[in-house]
Formats: structure tokens, C-alpha cells, sequence
């Protein structure tokens, strides 16, 4: 068909519908990698975009806007096709391949669709993934207090949140106990997301803010609270010594094995130290289970829940048979006797694997096969680690993880440009969160 053709509602309504829940890195990627052509697609999701996670810790710090650490899921396109539904789906009857759904709620539901928030999708072939909910472990106050590194949203309030504490300490008449207690970053996490939250931050004070601010040099502090025994437990032992050693040094507190009791305004309780005063705690503990996947009656393993899919992502029921038309990737879910971990790399190549199948014939043909990428952390001050086959330390690893932050993450080239563009004026006048002029 000829791309500047417009199909007919009888072409469109010929066409097998795909539903896709979720607008994470699975379900983004497949919705935009499936072949309209072939299919009508439905994405069904609360959020209108895709949080390119690995970047949110950086738009947080200042080095480029909010808007290009998302992308939104419409798009313009001459070929009908895919649509998005701004909802959460309730519920799955598989049965009779129905969706039961909810519109997201904001102002204008609450004005115009307080009865009629509640709607049915049909289906041919499902996709699930919707990802997986914040992990606090049951920490009373975390909910409330805490900011956590997952959306655009959450950059936005880190960012004020500095200032805001910045701000604050230079009021004057303030002891310089209450400054530092003001000035304290805690980040609970000692993982990938927490030590780049944590090394941007560094960078932000030591490059930027503490020029704008010299009355509160020396004050600012980050500690980096764990329960784990190190720091990177998916890296190497070696790396995550070094990563340790490397923020030790710069002044980052590095408390590993430390057990979060409670979490109230201002303080956290720790069984090892008792009560630590903060000005912003960042939660960065990984993922726990997505009320969707819980409720459904199909096959799950492990402690995080996850749904269990064959090496061709197909969803087993809870009594261990195939559920036709069914697929599930993303961090909810795994593969029977091939567990990979819950990363944004993990979602990117099923979803192209299976778009590339169901593009090519009506399933999967071939078994998905993870090509493994090299994990990367930032560690701030132009330093990271590398871990996988080789092992990378120092400034070249800090190369490696600055290149896939430009040419790896963002799905267009759009924003490819608009963040480099951001990181050339960054070099030559300041981040825009501080301006030199």
C-alpha cells in the first residue's frame, strides 16, 4: 500500500487488532516497531509518554530539559492505525479477549466522566506490559516522604527540591547544624539508578550550584544508604568496590547494610544509626509488584511476581498451559528457565524481537535470545565502570555511558540532537538550572 494512501474503515476494520498494555521501553518499542500495515494497535496506558529512564537522573541535574527524557506514544502518522487510550486496564478475561479498563483520572474525568470512566477493549493478540510499581519493602512514611527516580515528574521535583533546599539554608540566623541537616541528599539504593542519581547530583554541586551558593560550601552532603552488604550487586565485586572508593573519596557517605525502619518528614530511622536528618530523600530500591499482574490467574515465579513466559514470550495460565495470543514482556515479566534481570535493555530487545515476529508471520518462530550489553554506571567527575565480557573503569567508561545516553536511549533523532545541542551550551555557559550570564 502506498504510504500517502488513507486506508477505509473496511481496510482498518479487516486488519487484527493488537493491544498493548503499557508505554514502558516494552511496550513503546513494540507499539512503534509493529507493522500498521498488518495490524491495528492499541496501547493502552496511564501515561501519554515513555520515560527513558537511564536519562532522568541527568534531566534532574540540569544538563538538558525535562521533555527530552520522554517520548510521547501518538505520533503522527499518513497510515491509520494505532491509537492510545489514556487508561489503566482493571482486569483480563482471556477468555473472551476483553479488556476491562479505566480512564486516568485528572480534572477533566472527574468533571465529565465520573460514570462512564469505565469502558471494555477488545482484542485479537495481547501484549502485557505494563512494568512493575515502586519497592519500598513495606518502610512506613517511604510513600510519603520520598521522591522516586521513575518519571519526568520525579526529575522535576528533585530539581526544585534542591533549590528549594538551597534556598532555605540561606536564611539567615540558622545554626550550621540546622544548614547541614538542610543540605543532607540521602539515597536509598545502591543501585545503577541510585549511584547515577547520586554521582549527577555531585556534579550539579561541585560544577555548579556550590558557585552560586559559596556561603553553603562544605555543607552539602550525600550519603547513600544500602541494605545490601556493596554497592553495583549486578556488577562485578571489583566494580562496585571501586565505585564505593571512588565516592568515598569525592565526600559521598557510602553506608552499606543499613536497615530503614521508618521514614517520617525530615529524618529517616535506621536500625544501625538511629535517626538521620535529610533535606531530600531519593528512593531507588528497584521494582516491586504491578497490581495488574497480581491480580491475574496466570503463571508467576519469584519474589517481585512475574509473569512466566516460553523462550517466544508466550504466557503460560495458572495451570501451566499456553494462553493463545497472549505475549508478556518488560520487568513484569520472565522467561521459564531463563531469568534476566528487570532492565531497560531486557525490555527493548524482547519488544523487538517479538514486533519483528509477529511483523514477519502470525507468532513467534524462533526463540528470543538476549544479546548482552555491558552495564554501565556513572560515578560522577567524568568516571563510571563497565561490567559484562570486559570490564572498563575510569573516564572511557564515563565515554561509553555518555554516547549511549545520546544514541542508544532516545528513539528519535529528534531528541538525539536537541541533548547534544543541550550538553554544547552546558559546556560553554552553564547548565540552565544555574546560569553563568
Amino acid at each position: 500500500m502506498d504510504s500517502n494512501t488513507h486506508e477505509t474503515p473496511n481496510e482498518m476494520a479487516s486488519k487484527p487488532v493488537i493491544a498493548i498494555i503499557g508505554s514502558g521501553w516494552g511496550g513503546f518499542t513494540i507499539s512503534h516497531a509493529l507493522s500498521l500495515a498488518k495490524y491495528n494497535v492499541a496501547v493502552i496506558s496511564p501515561s501519554r509518554t515513555i520515560q527513558y529512564t537511564p536519562l532522568l537522573a541527568s534531566a534532574a541535574a540540569g544538563m538538558f530539559n525535562f521533555r527530552l527524557a520522554e517520548e510521547p506514544v501518538r505520533r503522527r502518522n499518513k497510515l491509520p492505525g494505532l491509537s492510545f487510550y489514556n487508561a489503566r486496564v482493571e482486569d483480563i478475561d482471556f477468555s473472551s479477549r476483553t479488556l476491562q479498563c479505566k480512564a486516568t483520572h485528572s480534572d477533566i474525568t472527574e468533571e465529565h466522566l465520573k460514570d462512564v470512566d469505565s469502558f471494555e477493549l477488545k482484542y485479537d493478540k495481547l501484549v502485557i506490559a505494563p512494568g512493575c510499581d515502586v519497592q519500598t519493602f513495606g518502610t512506613p512514611g517511604a510513600l510519603e516522604h520520598a521522591i522516586f527516580l521513575r518519571t519526568t515528574d520525579d526529575a522535576r521535583k528533585i530539581q526544585k527540591r534542591i533549590l528549594d533546599m538551597l534556598d532555605a539554608a540561606s536564611t539567615p540566623g540558622l545554626t550550621d547544624k540546622q544548614q547541614r541537616d538542610m543540605l543532607r541528599i540521602l539515597v536509598v539504593g545502591g543501585g545503577a539508578i541510585g549511584i547515577e542519581a547520586t554521582a549527577e547530583l555531585f556534579d550539579l554541586w561541585d560544577h555548579e550550584l556550590r558557585h552560586v551558593y559559596p556561603h553553603l560550601d562544605g555543607k552539602v552532603t550525600i550519603e547513600i544508604h544500602d541494605v545490601a552488604p556493596a554497592l553495583l550487586g549486578t556488577f562485578d565485586k571489583r566494580l562496585g568496590e571501586y565505585a564505593a572508593r571512588k565516592l568515598e573519596g569525592r565526600g559521598v557517605e557510602v553506608r552499606t547494610s543499613s536497615h530503614i525502619e521508618k521514614v517520617d518528614a525530615g529524618a529517616i530511622w535506621t536500625k544501625e544509626h538511629g535517626e538521620v536528618r535529610y533535606g531530600m530523600l531519593i528512593w531507588a530500591t528497584g521494582n516491586g509488584t504491578n497490581p495488574l499482574v497480581e491480580k491475574l490467574d496466570v503463571k508467576k515465579d519469584g519474589k517481585l511476581q512475574r509473569i512466566v513466559t516460553d523462550k517466544r514470550l508466550r504466557v503460560f495460565d495458572a495451570n501451566d498451559q499456553l494462553i493463545e495470543n497472549v505475549y508478556a514482556l518488560g520487568d513484569s515479566a520472565d522467561i521459564d528457565g531463563y531469568t534476566l534481570p528487570t532492565l531497560a535493555e531486557v525490555a527493548l530487545q524482547k519488544a523487538q524481537y517479538l514486533a519483528e515476529e509477529l511483523n514477519q508471520a502470525d507468532g513467534p518462530a524462533k526463540a528470543f535470545e538476549y544479546k548482552q550489553r555491558a552495564n554501565i554506571a556513572y560515578l560522577g567527575q567524568h568516571d563510571g565502570v563497565i561490567g559484562g565480557e570486559e570490564e572498563w573503569t575510569g573516564q572511557s567508561a564515563w565515554l561509553a555511558w555518555r554516547s549511549g545516553s545520546i544514541y542508544h536511549w532516545p528513539r528519535s533523532w529528534r531528541r538525539t540532537v536537541m541533548i547534544g545541542i543541550s550538553w554544547f551550551f552546558n559546556k560553554i555557559g552553564g547548565r540552565d538550572i544555574a546560569r553563568k550570564w
